[in-house]
């Protein structure tokens, strides 16, 4: 008999055991995983834990209920809730597929070029040598051929792929903070935030964004990537990681700042940064220096860039800078008065508008919350500066580019931003109980509210890009400066001109030339118009008028000695062709030739 008990007692404990092994094994999923075999070693013990970084000294966890048909229906709980967030999406951004092609607005110029039209003609080389519209980003146009081949022209099939691809990046940024957050709830909230911030508007349903929407969906899963090799050590995902950095690069130069997220996600996970953690990341330096050199050159080819020389000193860089930082962190938080155009702010006297400066706040504040909060100061810091190293490249501190801001360029960096803003959500549902009902109720109600604005104004803003003329007349309606809508009647002189409507494109540049006295491809443009229209005097006063503007501006000579020519005024017209010339405008070298020997 005592044998008998002695053995259930034994079976017990072994049971016991068994139960507690299994329990642990759970917990160890639950938890966010250490960066891996060789960082522990080198410590010698473990980490800090993640899931302490994100909630500080409350350790939420994802709760695993037991057995499997538990964790089946958490599962399933888990996939339902985020296909809510999918199928909501696209009903929302489904608006879009009634949209034209926006001709003059770069996407006409992707579904018409050669490549893109000629594909399958050829072997599709020129796609991987060549620049379009002053970008390297071949998988883009490779994306735009295929698009082409299988659905024809129609907009709405190149709209639905990006759609598509939204979708697929909703759902990436969803397993990533389900990694880097270890909980369901702020990964949800950021998911969210991702798949209907008005601010990702354009960056989805215009047809040329489509390079951004696939850098995104490799960057995503680099990230993702790396992560697992911080959990494992297993080269497999460190050169995994290197190849989706590659397709990244292929895509869109933006994707250049993989490298600096990936030091983030060491801090993040508490590595230390010694140098083989360093030596990790040469490839990526590497490869992004050659894309990066390859992006500059490719933009500054086709005009999108200028050099800090040209245009504003570096404390004025600086000062654009900070005010370019807090306008997308103001633009999170209230996103209105959006535009598809924001021009760089005018001096006057010397000076920016009082409201550049004024907008510096949100900075000071925005570094204040992430300062005072020490519970997730850590997180939050590490957000901040995932936001600041994504989105740097776009900040106009070494040269200008046409616009100071986009929308578009906070598709990835807002990542950061979300995560500060889900936490926060987080904390504030967890303390929920400790609330009075009416303050509770209140808190509900102000978060249901925002979400329904925010889906009002995503699909607010999606009736904006139906076309060209809509796009624009939305930034002269902003009235946000006289500089945007100078550019604003600008684009729709052009606009008008592809059509062939001379007289409205006239109107359009007049206008332009009414908000911006010196607006240099206004006077330009408008004098080819003149120059068609056989009123030579009118278009040489344009082109003299570009030629004071900018004095190194070749175009202008070339088009101003054609209308000499047309006067038979052939001296001035050579000594025109001739400076054209001299400043590399090649084409004069051919009328020079025949009407100046």
């Amino acid at each position: 008999m005592t044998t008998q008990r002695y053995k259930i007692i034994i079976a017990t404990i072994t049971f016991a055991k068994e139960c507690n092994i299994v329990r642990t094994s759970m917990q160890k999923r639950n938890k966010l995983i250490p960066p891996g075999p060789r960082a522990l070693r080198e410590k010698g013990k473990f980490q800090k834990k993640s899931s302490e970084i994100v909630s500080g000294s409350h350790n939420h966890k994802m709760k695993e209920p037991k057995g499997f048909a538990g964790r089946l229906m958490l599962n399933r709980h888990i996939v339902m809730l985020v296909l809510l967030i999918l199928v909501v999406t696209f009903l929302v951004f489904s608006r879009s597929l009634g949209n034209d092609i926006l001709t003059g607005w770069d996407d006409g110029s992707y579904v018409t070029h050669s490549d893109v039209a000629n594909f399958g003609q050829g072997s599709g080389a020129s796609i991987f040598s060549n620049f379009h519209l002053g970008m390297y980003q071949p998988i883009a146009v490779l994306s735009f051929a295929y698009n082409k081949m299988i659905g024809g022209s129609s907009p709405a099939s190149y709209i639905l792929v990006n759609i598509l691809l939204h979708l697929l990046n909703t759902w990436l940024v969803f397993k990533l903070m389900l990694k880097w957050l270890n909980r369901f709830e702020p990964a949800y909230i950021v998911a969210l935030l991702f798949a209907l911030h008005p601010m990702h508007v354009e960056g989805v349903v215009w047809i040329s964004t489509r390079s951004s929407l696939l850098y995104s969906a490799f960057f995503l899963a680099g990230l993702i990537q790396y992560d697992k090799y911080l959990e494992t050590a297993k080269r497999k995902h460190y050169f995994l990681t290197i190849m989706w950095a590659i397709l990244a690069l292929f895509s869109k130069s933006m994707a250049a700042t993989l490298p600096l997220a990936l030091l983030l996600v060491d801090y993040l996970r508490n590595r230390s940064f010694k140098m083989s953690v360093l030596i990790e990341k040469i490839p990526f330096f590497i490869l992004s220096v050659i894309f990066g050199i390859i992006a500059i050159k490719a933009s500054t080819s086709f005009g999108h860039i200028t050099g800090l020389e040209k245009d504003f000193g570096i404390f004025e860089r600086i000062v654009l800078v900070l005010y370019g930082v807090s306008f997308y962190l103001i633009k999170l938080v209230l996103p209105v008065n959006l535009s598809a155009i924001y021009a760089f702010p005018e001096k006057v006297d010397g000076l920016f508008p009082i409201w550049v400066y004024g907008s510096l706040i949100a900075l000071v504040v925005a570094a204040w919350v992430i300062w005072k909060n020490k519970e997730n100061r850590r997180i939050f810091i590490f957000g901040g500066l995932f936001f600041l190293a994504t989105i740097g490249m776009v900040l106009p501190l070494f040269w200008s580019r046409i616009f100071i801001t986009a929308d578009r360029y906070t598709y990835i960096p807002y990542l950061g931003l979300f995560i500060i803003v889900a936490i926060a959500l987080t904390r504030l549902w967890d303390g929920r109980n400790n609330l009075k009902v009416s303050t509770r109720n209140t808190v509900y109600t102000a978060v249901i509210l925002s979400l329904l604005l925010l889906v009002s104004a995503t699909w607010n803003r999606i009736k904006y890009w139906k076309d060209v003329p809509t796009l624009l007349n939305q930034v002269i309606d902003n009235q946000r400066s006289h500089a945007d809508m100078a550019h604003g009647y600008f684009y729709l002189g052009n606009y008008y001109d592809a059509l062939g409507n001379d007289e409205e494109a006239v109107k359009n540049y007049s206008l332009s030339i009414s908000r911006n006295d010196d607006y240099l491809l206004a006077y330009n443009n408008r004098g080819i118009i003149r120059g068609k229209q056989m009123n030579m005097n009118a278009a040489i006063a344009d082109f003299t008028k570009a030629i004071t503007v900018n004095p190194d501006y070749a175009e202008s000579y070339y088009n101003r000695g054609i209308a000499h020519f047309q006067q038979q005024n052939q001296v001035q017209a050579c000594a025109d062709w001739t400076k054209a010339l001299q400043l590399g405008f090649k084409e004069a070298d051919k009328v020079l030739s025949q009407y100046c020997r």
